[in-house]
């Protein structure tokens, strides 16, 4: 047997590759944002000076009129830039201290196609219109937002001057409820956000937005849009808006609801939280990175194994446990390297001298290959007079296995480690778009982000060439045109397909091939040909 099962395998696996880059891209297709300024409000904007004032509804005696729909509120804190719409206080957006916004914000293509509007909002009130700005206090460490309305609703947000978790307090007399989470009206309003999630002590119950908002790839079929998560006191989404990303698929942000009773899903509305008439409704509000330390301290005083359950939002994919531990090898050399770069190349190290002797042993197996083939050959040839015949193919392959066997040669035995490697690749492949310590972490020069593409592209170039240096040099069998067509043919591929992914996969696919280069010359230096026993 030559080599043709593991071209096939290893074409076969970039076919799914690049299959899964284009479902995606279709299925969520996303368009880039212009760079623009966004003006926020402190207060409701005032009318144009031509334009005519319109007669708002008479307002009962003492009161105010009901706040502009538009108009905003923010509230800055070393940490967080909340905004909050007057109407019904419904935070529309939070802001990271480095700038990064949680959600959609209204934003135009180049040609003035509006591609996304404002994020609906967490937890606006139901049926309560607050009135002119909210009141502001400062207590111990917090500033207290307080919106209020002159049927007596009023909705609460202590803001820590220091941390991301937000305490929020809802009494409404009417027993009017709180939308936690709402079910916006169309994919434009969660334009470049992910999943929409609850959270139990076990499991994670998660929907993409693209999934409920519109028809899947196979309706035709039969197939049916997803539903919001079943209820659960833990309710949140994916944040985190790359607002220039062409098919954003990387979130490091949540926002997460840690509601103290049981809120109602409403497939239409969202997750509605009641406030118990002449009482209070209280939950807190996660917005903060996917760090597994910041999520795990998101508990209740004296319920520290609650913390658990929050790190569950953390989106390893399907090669979960591998990519975990990846990750805990890798911050353990980043405690001692403190350069996510060099520790990649570290990590690459290591998992290439775990693979050492399999990968010493896939090269002997193809060097004695090569010194097979021509007997392998004149079998086959003794054959060839019997056509298609199947039983005489059994024979021959039986008699192929034999000789295989007497000169102690596997044919699978090269196709092993190919197998091993490919949990790797995918599972740091998740991890590099999951892991927050990784996000804007700097290598060396021009590599500013790791979580990045190669803004020059420099890296999967030099990955392309070394693939074809080391295909170069592996010793092969077969169509001698068919070994020079997937000599560049897989490298193009690989170049193309690892253009847009995250630079530290670029940089830890390069250095594995590096040191593939130099292992298989060390074993092709002192190899020594065994005789053929026939």
């Amino acid at each position: 047997m030559n080599n043709r099962n593991m071209v096939i395998f290893v074409a076969a696996s970039i076919v799914m590759l690049l299959g899964y880059n284009y479902a995606m891209s279709t299925l969520y297709p996303t368009k880039p944002a212009p760079a623009q300024t966004v003006v926020r409000q402190e207060s409701a904007p005032a009318p144009a000076p031509a334009a005519p004032v319109a007669t708002a509804p008479q307002a009962s005696a003492g009161q105010a009129p009901a706040a502009d729909p538009a108009a905003r509120f923010t509230l800055k804190t070393p940490v967080l830039q909340l905004t909050w719409r007057k109407q019904d206080g419904a935070l529309v957006q939070a802001r990271w201290s480095d700038g990064t916004a949680f959600f959609t914000e209204a934003h135009r293509d180049k040609e003035g196609k509006e591609v996304a509007h404002d994020f609906p909002g967490l937890g606006a009130a139901v049926a309560a219109r607050f009135q002119g700005d909210p009141a502001v206090t400062v207590e111990n460490g917090f500033q207290v937002v307080t919106f209020t309305s002159p049927e007596g609703d009023r909705l609460v947000y202590r803001v820590p001057d220091q941390d991301h978790v937000v305490e929020v307090a809802w009494t409404s007399p009417r027993a009017m409820a709180l939308n936690l989470v709402p079910m916006p009206d169309g994919e434009a309003s969660v334009h470049n956000l992910g999943r929409v999630f609850t959270l139990e002590p076990k499991d994670i119950h998660a929907v993409s937005w693209g999934d409920m908002l519109k028809d899947p790839f196979f309706s035709f079929l039969g197939a049916k849009r997803k539903v919001l998560p079943p209820a659960a006191t833990r309710v949140g989404l994916d944040a985190g808006v790359d607002a220039g990303s062409k098919g954003q698929r990387s979130w490091y942000f949540a926002a997460i609801w840690d509601a103290a009773s049981l809120p109602v899903r409403d497939g239409a509305k969202g997750y509605l939280l009641s406030a118990p008439a002449g009482g209070t409704a209280s939950a807190r509000l996660y917005l903060g990175p996917k760090q597994a330390e910041e999520l795990s301290a998101f508990h209740l005083p004296g319920r520290k194994d609650d913390g658990k359950i929050f790190v569950q939002v953390m989106d390893f994919g399907f090669f979960g446990l591998v990519a975990k531990l990846l990750f805990m090898i890798l911050r353990g050399i980043h405690q001692v390297v403190p350069n996510w770069g060099w520790s990649i190349i570290l990590l690459t190290v290591l998992i290439r001298g775990v693979l050492w002797p399999l990968n010493t042993k896939t090269t002997v197996q193809m060097l004695r290959m090569k010194e097979l083939e021509p007997h392998q050959k004149a079998l086959q040839a003794k054959y060839e007079k019997f056509g298609n015949d199947m039983a005489k193919k059994a024979e021959m392959q039986k008699e192929l296995m034999a000789f295989y066997k007497k000169n102690g040669h596997n044919p699978m035995g090269g196709c092993l480690p190919m197998l091993l490697q490919m949990p790797v690749f995918f599972a740091l492949w998740s991890m590099l778009n999951a892991v927050f310590e990784l996000r804007h972490a700097p290598f060396a020069f021009w590599l500013k982000d790791l979580s990045a593409h190669d803004p020059f592209y420099v890296l999967p170039i030099l990955m392309g060439v070394s693939m074809i240096v080391q295909q170069a040099m592996t010793p092969s069998v077969g169509d001698p045109t068919q070994r020079k067509m997937m000599m560049v043919m897989m490298p193009v591929m690989f170049t193309f397909f690892f253009a847009t992914t995250p630079s530290g996969l670029c940089l830890y696919y390069l250095m594995f091939n590096l040191i593939g280069i130099l292992q298989t010359w060390l074993v092709m230096r002192g190899y020594k040909p065994q005789p053929i026993v026939v």
